[in-house]
């Protein structure tokens, strides 16, 4: 993700402080999110304070409820607990604190309990619930306050605007407000709020109800938000919250049955993998006929070329669909044209698309922004991955000319494999650095000093070289036999460049990047362990990349630092320069099982357990700061996206690497080559696993020192499982 200041990611030169940024995160928060609408409360389950960065609820880029707060009378409302993981909405329990007026001393009592449930659906729509256990009637005086700045995803970040829209008077009646801010898009927004029963007293900004409740009743209130904007097409909110319930409850119910379930004897890895799959689903976004995963919550609930394309990668065993739809959302965006702005260019895949007013009026260029030196060669890659576990040839059909896009982007960038693909902004609004470490200071040498554009990135060398192997494979099982022998000659320019300019031998590693100054930059960083999910390196290179990232001052126990300590630029606070993402280690895992390092794959998945088992809800957030794992306390960072997509798919690619599956569904053909467990895990079963039309189910069980795998079952057409097991390292 692009983070161009080292908390938060931001490409207008304004950056808040680390104090603005905690204030905002100094409780934990709720997050619900469902087709592109997301909401981000306390864990009261209000948007409170008004205004505060990261809260309110969001559709299309911008907030349409930036103040929500549930006040009953003077008592205090004490937070008890939250659900977010098991219903389709956010449940929160609170309790009302008073005086019994029977008693001697005036002793307080717990008397009211209040649930809260709140579920995104075609808009927002809250089921308040009130129970007296006093054993006398109460009268309540419950007030609802709201409000709505429309605030642009952009400002929410931060963005400084030198001037902005205009709100207009709220229209209040009996049972609802209208807020509308008419923006200088000139395009009108509405956020409208309504309640049942009628309120006693309504305003502009909250809503009052004298709620009698005789002992031991429950009353309930219900409001409902439905976010508009002018020229898009909108459902009202209608239907009673259980039916809402119902039909959501179904929709996901549809998922699940297109999705394999994974099973296991460990709690924190099932209740992980159960997280991440739900995650998955809602951090889908509709877009027409064909839908993309967004990124992540808050910051990046929007189509990123890089995040979809990875994300999607590493969940093909649970549900390859995501892949299938990312890949067509992505090329129906595919550049054109040349654009400096926008940083377009004919075959380029996107890095960012936006869809608020910023966006809209021309002050980001994300229209999307195609500014990602990785996205291209990545959407090659993800396309033979689908197909190697779909076996889908239409698909790969519909998809000919935007592969044959991306190779020729790829083929001008790199000179048909004899030269490295670099970046260099062309905008004042564009990212510095254009690989998956995008903030403004991660490209360092190992003295500190930050890399010169144009820049080559190690990683994305490999991404070529496997893209153009891939593409080769590709147009072979399209029968283009000519041009396959083309793409492999062009991998394999592309691969002996990189062992011949980026090995360092003193160092025993490949150089992180070349600069524009010729600079060989020395730093290191797990970047390189990206080389071996490409298969570039020799097994005797491969090994000793993997034991430089496996030692202390890379590997912290948890994960593999982003950099190592002891590098100049070390910082585990920092966004990319010593920090730990998952998505990152997952791809570096599954480098490491292409080698069959199994012990190293092993020891990776062990760390990310132990991350999991800090981690609220096991919810796997975006990044966690790198400190060390013998201080004891896995240390979060501020402003991580939870969810994130790639993380949340992170631990399916775990489990491929770990388990040794192997696709090929264009041959009807399913390898499971040298199976391991987790090491924490007994037994781990997978059904309804998609291999081409076929559904595959079975489980794994160690044995001693090896797993087997029983309870093999195809159903749909035959297919060929072919299980090596064998004793490697």
């Amino acid at each position: 993700m692009h983070a161009p200041s080292e908390l938060l990611p931001h490409q207008d030169g304004e950056r808040p402080s680390i104090l603005e940024l905690a204030s905002a995160r100094d409780v934990d928060t709720l997050v619900r999110a469902r087709g592109g609408s997301f909401l981000v409360t306390n864990l009261q389950g209000n948007v409170a304070p008004a205004g505060a960065r990261e809260l309110g609820l969001f559709d299309g880029d911008t907030r349409y409820l930036s103040f929500y707060e549930l006040r009953v009378g003077s008592g205090d409302v004490v937070y008890l607990s939250a659900e977010t993981s098991v219903s389709p909405y956010n449940q929160i329990d609170l309790m009302l604190s008073g005086l019994e007026r029977e008693a001697v001393l005036g002793d307080p009592q717990n008397f009211l309990h209040i649930r809260r449930r709140q579920l995104l659906d075609d808009g927002f729509m809250e089921d308040l619930a009130f129970t007296n256990y006093l054993r006398r009637e109460v009268t309540l005086d419950v007030r609802i306050g709201f409000d709505a700045d429309f605030a642009d995803m952009f400002e929410v970040r931060g963005l400084k605007r030198p001037r902005r829209g205009v709100l207009r008077l709220p229209v209040v009646e009996a049972a609802r407000v209208v807020h509308t801010y008419r923006g200088l898009d000139n395009v009108e927004y509405r956020s409208a709020i309504s309640f049942s029963p009628v309120p006693l007293r309504i305003s502009a900004h909250e809503a009052t109800f004298e709620l009698v409740l005789p002992p031991g009743q429950t009353t309930s209130v219900e409001i409902r938000v439905a976010p508009d904007r002018e020229g898009r097409r909108t459902r009202a909110v209608t239907g009673s919250f259980r039916e809402r319930v119902a039909g959501v409850e179904g929709e996901a119910a549809r998922f699940r049955e297109r999705s394999a379930a994974f099973r296991c004897d460990d709690a924190v890895l099932q209740q992980t993998l159960d997280r991440s799959a739900a995650d998955l689903y809602s951090l889908r976004l509709p877009h027409g006929e064909h839908g993309v995963l967004a990124a992540g919550i808050p910051w990046f609930a929007a189509p990123f070329g890089r995040d979809s394309l990875i994300a999607s990668y590493e969940a093909l065993p649970f549900n390859p669909d995501l892949a299938a739809d990312s890949l067509r959302y992505l090329a129906r965006h595919q550049g054109k044209r040349e654009n400096s702005f926008t940083e377009e260019e004919p075959g380029k895949i996107l890095h960012e698309l936006r869809f608020g007013e910023v966006t809209r009026t021309g002050e980001m260029p994300h229209t999307p922004y195609y500014g990602s030196i990785d996205s291209t060669p990545l959407f090659v890659i993800v396309a033979d991955a689908y197909y190697r576990v779909t076996g889908d040839v239409a698909t790969i059909r519909a998809l000919r000319d935007a592969i044959g896009d991306a190779l020729h982007w790829i083929d001008v960038q790199s000179d048909e494999g004899r030269k490295f693909v670099s970046y260099q902004k062309r905008t004042p609004r564009g990212l510095d650095n254009q690989g998956w470490k995008d903030s403004w200071d991660s490209v360092v040498d190992a003295d500190g000093t930050l890399g010169e554009p144009p820049i080559a990135l190690c990683e994305v060398q490999g991404y070529c070289v496997d893209a153009y192997s891939r593409a080769s494979r590709l147009f072979a099982a399209l029968g283009e036999h000519e041009r396959a022998a083309a793409l492999a000659a062009r991998a394999r320019r592309l691969r002996d460049k990189i062992e011949e300019e980026l090995w360092i031998e003193a160092d025993g590693l490949y150089a992180y990047a070349v600069d524009g100054r010729g600079r060989r930059l020395r730093t290191l960083v797990s970047n390189l362990g990206h080389l071996l999910w490409s298969r570039v390196p020799s097994e005797e290179r491969a090994v000793r990349v993997a034991e430089a990232l496996m030692s202390p001052e890379s590997f912290c126990g948890y994960g593999i630092r982003t950099l190592a300590s002891g590098q100049t630029s070390f910082n585990p606070l920092s966004y990319h320069n010593g920090t730990v993402w998952p998505h990152d280690n997952a791809l570096i895992a599954k480098g490491f099982a292409n080698y069959r390092l199994h012990d190293r794959t092993a020891d990776l998945f062990a760390g990310l357990h132990a991350a999991c088992d800090a981690f609220r809800d096991r919810r796997i957030p975006e990044l966690f700061c790198g400190m060390d794992r013998r201080a004891g306390v896995l240390v979060r960072y501020p402003v991580a996206c939870s969810p994130q997509a790639w993380s949340a798919a992170a631990p399916y690619l775990f489990l491929q690497a770990t388990l040794g599956i192997h696709f090929d569904a264009g041959n009807r053909e399913l390898m499971i080559r040298d199976p391991r467990l987790p090491p924490t895990v007994g037994e781990l079963s997978i059904e309804n696993m998609r291999v081409g039309d076929s559904r595959v189910s079975m489980r794994f069980v160690r044995a001693a020192d090896r797993c087997h795998v029983e309870d093999l079952h195809v159903t749909g057409p035959p297919l060929r499982v072919l299980i090596d097991i064998s004793t490697g390292s």
